[in-house]
């Protein structure tokens, strides 16, 4: 499910233990320099040479998510909700390790 994010639905992730978002870059409109960000949250820190096919970048939830949720001219800024529980998290030295604690990720 995807949504617009917003100040309390961003809390309410917060309070859940997301530490992070990834986020998806698209342009809508070049007519009007529309931008649409999509943000999925992680609860725990990505690596840029790991990343999710489709996915520019990512945030810390406190930082830049929290000033998207007020608003950016020109942007539509949507959170997806689409989160399936992981049991494995991979290292960046190639390792698995599975977590006893579901940990849910995109």
């Amino acid at each position: 499910m995807k949504t617009i994010l917003t100040p309390h639905l961003l809390g309410f992730l917060i309070e859940r233990g997301y530490t992070h978002c990834l986020a998806k870059t698209q342009v809508v409109s070049k007519t009007d320099a529309t931008v649409s960000i999509t943000l999925t949250p992680v609860k725990v820190k990505p690596q840029l040479e790991n990343m999710p096919s489709g996915y520019d970048t990512y945030f810390k939830i406190t930082r830049e998510p929290m000033q998207m949720a007020c608003g950016i001219d020109d942007t539509e800024v949507y959170i997806s909700l689409d989160l399936k529980q992981s049991k494995n998290r991979f290292h960046q030295d190639g390792a698995e390790e599975n977590m006893s604690k579901g940990s849910y990720a995109f």
